[in-house]
Order: C-alpha cells, then structure tokens, then sequence
C-alpha cells in the first residue's frame, strides 16, 4: 500500500491531469454551464446580434470573453494542480 501511495500514484496523477482538464474543457464547450450559458447559446446570440448591429468584431470579442470567463478558472486550477504534483 505504501508503495502504491508514494511511487505509482503520484506517476499516475502527474500522468492523468493534461488529458482529464482538456477533456472537462471540451465537456464545457459542448454542454450549457449551469443551464444558462453554453457553446451554441453564447454562438447563436453572437450571430443574432451581428446580424442587428453589422459589429462583427466587438460582438464576437466579447463572445470570445464569456467563453474564457467559463474557462480560464479551469485552465488556473488544472495549471496548480500540475505544479503540485510535478516532482522536485
């Protein structure tokens, strides 16, 4: 149990992180956060409003702003995590 506990663990987490956080990020994109914002909601509205304002530029900055607003926090907290558990 040790060992499984101090050498095949931490290989394993270090090991398992960068896919388990691009695989969450694609989970975030596909589905609606919290059944209010998601990928094709935030897309749609973005085209909507293009098509009333012809701001092509400043519509889709902004979409471009909610969707790292949703996944910057991901991105941080998955960054922490491989720092902490990267051997020293």
């Amino acid at each position: 149990m040790q060992a499984l506990w101090h050498i095949v663990l931490p290989q394993s987490v270090q090991i398992a992180i960068p896919p388990t956080v691009g695989f969450s990020v694609q989970i975030v994109k596909a589905t609606a956060l919290t059944s209010i914002v998601g990928f094709v909601e935030v897309t749609r509205a973005g085209y909507v409003l293009n098509n009333v304002t012809f701001k092509p530029f400043f519509i889709f900055f902004v979409v471009g702003l909610i969707y790292m607003a949703i996944n910057l926090p991901l991105s941080i907290a998955a960054r922490k995590l491989e720092r902490r558990f990267t051997p020293k």
